[in-house]
């Protein structure tokens, strides 16, 4: 599927764009912590058009961390930005340094780096999204520990070449000083556009899943829908009911969080126990599966200990 990744930097005629074959788009959202100045000016309208006309599209976060608490912040403001919208493509954090703010202001370490991406990441997670992040190669090499990474998308920056030479779902094939462009698609008043390439078939994935606020009709259902709040060690109850009740997984996103524990069965229903065993402030997701099957696996609410 080939796409694009735009900001407001880019001047996007989405429907001469659309008729040119494109497939998905990319769209910034905004840049560092969760600061509405710090928004970007078009992605709202970037956002519409690309619903309009069916255009599927993700969203990305340049970063400006320096630590994990600044990553918290920009969390927030991914979170606060995607409110309400159904993207399709997965939600990115943008690891780059283009105007030196990082080198300025101390580089992070290797480690910090990594632990950046993936308090980003494990958040968009948590609240059920896809979650990615964005590396050129150099950084992918040197300056983060991709192996640490490995449950997130990887978003690609490798352009210039024939094919990207490490393993990645969405990669960044062209920028404009190697040639890149997009019928209607102009970069800061001159024709040209960062282009890309997805390997992986991401609307679908992400309505089976049920993420990006996506619901699916699933086999099982579950008689908790609101996030749940209580002290470490305050167990709570949850019922769950399907055809086959032996079927049924409750299981949370993060186990070292809450522990669950299945207590009793009936011919259509299954009981479950779900216990807080982490820290007051922690909370994961609570997931549900049927057989077995990946493809029923859904969020169902977060829980939250006190």
């Amino acid at each position: 599927m080939k796409g694009i990744d735009v900001s407001h930097h880019n001047t996007v005629d989405w429907e001469a764009a659309k008729q040119a074959g494109l497939k998905f788009a990319m769209l910034r959202c905004g840049y560092g912590s969760d600061l509405k100045e710090q928004d970007d000016r078009n992605f709202e309208a970037n956002v519409e058009a690309c619903d309009r006309l069916g255009i599927p599209w993700g969203a990305y976060l340049y970063s400006y961390a320096l630590n994990t608490e600044n990553a918290k912040s920009e969390l927030a403001h991914l979170l606060r930005l995607l409110k309400g919208k159904k993207p399709l493509f997965p939600i990115a954090i943008d690891m780059e340094d283009g105007d030196g703010y990082k080198e300025k202001h101390g580089m992070p370490s290797r480690q910090t780096l990594t632990d950046i991406i993936r308090t980003v990441c494990a958040g968009l997670q948590e609240a059920g999204y896809l979650a990615a992040y964005y590396v050129n190669k150099d950084w992918y090499n040197r300056m983060i520990y991709p192996e640490q990474l490995s449950e997130y998308v990887f978003w690609y920056a490798r352009p210039g070449v024939e094919k990207p030479d490490e393993a990645c779902a969405l990669w960044q094939n062209e920028i404009m000083s190697t040639g890149g462009e997009w019928p209607g698609v102009e970069t800061d008043g001159k024709n040209g556009s960062d282009t890309d390439i997805s390997f992986q078939d991401f609307p679908t994935l992400v309505k089976n899943k049920g993420l990006n606020g996506w619901k699916i009709e699933n086999p099982v259902s579950i008689d908790t829908t609101m996030d749940v709040h209580k002290a470490r060690g305050q167990w709570y109850g949850v019922k769950c009911s399907a055809a086959d009740p032996s079927k049924i997984e409750l299981y949370a996103g993060t186990p070292d969080i809450v522990t669950v524990i299945p207590v009793r069965r009936t011919q259509t229903e299954q009981f479950f126990l779900v216990v807080p065993i982490g820290q007051p402030g922690q909370s994961t997701g609570i997931w549900t599966r049927y057989g077995g099957a990946e493809d029923t696996a859904a969020r169902r609410f977060v829980f939250w200990i006190s």
